[in-house]
């Protein structure tokens, strides 16, 4: 199984068009609920 034969198509959907439009409201989506700085994960204490 070749991957770049399998990816191809895939990158060049959403490199233009409406697939670039997708991947931009996706990643829009991704950094508004997902930002760089936000706080680490704090340990919750579960109860016994």
């Amino acid at each position: 199984m070749d991957l770049g034969a399998m990816l191809q198509p895939v990158l060049a959907f959403f490199n233009e068009g409406i697939g670039k439009v997708i991947a931009d409201v996706l990643r829009a989506l991704y950094e508004t609920f997902f930002p760089a700085n936000s706080e680490g994960a704090k340990p919750v204490e579960i109860p016994k």
